[in-house]
């Protein structure tokens, strides 16, 4: 007996409640303290200290005397990139060089480790977990004298899993909703326990596409779109191409020009998209800049990754 439609469906849905979860649990990572640190919040705020010793004394982590071990909330600290709302970022900002844009660099790399750190941990613990769960799958439907080892999810359930990640697009909470796409293309799903439709489907543009029924999310999203492309020193690079599809072959409901002007909000991403230093595209025009913005998007060929 095959895989029923109602047997992918619950699948689809355990998965989606699981990558919830794993994305919840990816949040709290350790982190050690210098002496020097530990030392300045002991001084300035002994409660804290307290705190940090206390909660370490009971998840029995790795304690002396000179060190001390915190534990980082990786989504807290990168929200959405918000640090980088501190700065201004446009052209016709006070940014004149390139010892003004270092500060914001300096924020970038941090921003940068703190992602790394949390997408690592996210997969590291969603590969467990699904290898857990996979395993005591496989054995009921054994039991049940079914055969699925491997099982062929459609363009459908898929789209049900895009439905289970709207609810983070639509709150603004990005990360968290593309880190859906990250999972569901790992080796530990994609190896040999379900194969996924045709190269032609894609989970990011089925999310993108059916949370942004409202435009009011444009702005955030672009915005997002654009910072995790160098944050993720263009790792996530593809979240751009698909921005970019949906406003070329929607103009109704997504206009290229306000595209144009979101990118030139953002210095990083314009130097990194027109392969250009701040110091050559600084005393353009907006016009001029948004011509060749306009000409490296038509072009298809984009990199956004580079810091």
């Amino acid at each position: 007996m095959q895989a029923s439609q109602e047997l992918r469906e619950k699948l689809v849905l355990v998965i989606g409640n699981l990558i919830c979860r794993c994305i919840e649990e990816a949040r709290k990572v350790p982190y050690i303290l210098d002496q020097e640190e530990v030392v300045r919040i002991l001084v300035e705020n002994p409660r804290l200290f307290e705190k940090l010793v206390r909660d370490e004394q009971l998840e029995s982590t790795e304690f002396s005397k000179e060190k001390l071990t915190a534990r980082l909330d990786t989504l807290r600290e990168l929200g959405q990139f918000e640090a980088l709302d501190t700065w201004d970022m446009s052209f016709s900002g006070r940014i004149e060089s390139n010892a003004d844009l270092a500060p914001i660099l300096k924020q970038v790399n941090q921003l940068s480790r703190t992602f790394a750190v949390y997408v690592s941990n996210t997969l590291a613990i969603f590969e467990r977990e699904f290898e857990l769960f996979m395993e005591k799958f496989h054995q009921s439907l054994q039991r049940a004298g079914v055969t699925a080892r491997s099982m062929e999810l459609t363009t459908k359930d898929l789209s049900g899993l895009a439905r289970r990640a709207e609810p983070y697009l639509t709150s603004g909470q990005f990360l968290q909703a593309f880190s859906f796409d990250r999972l569901l293309n790992s080796q530990v799903i994609t190896k040999d326990a379900i194969i996924v439709p045709s190269p032609g489907y894609s989970f990011k543009r089925d999310l993108m596409q059916g949370a942004l029924k409202d435009v009011k999310p444009f702005s955030p999203l672009v915005k997002f779109i654009l910072r995790v492309s160098y944050i993720s020193q263009g790792t996530w690079n593809e979240l751009f191409d698909v921005l970019v599809n949906l406003v070329d072959t929607q103009p109704g409901r997504f206009s290229r020009a306000e595209l144009i002007d979101l990118i030139q909000q953002d210095i990083i991403f314009t130097c990194n998209l027109l392969c250009e230093p701040l110091a050559n595209i600084k005393d353009w025009s907006p016009a001029k800049r948004s011509a060749a913005i306009e000409k490296k998007l038509t072009a298809g060929s984009r990199d956004t990754g580079r810091t």
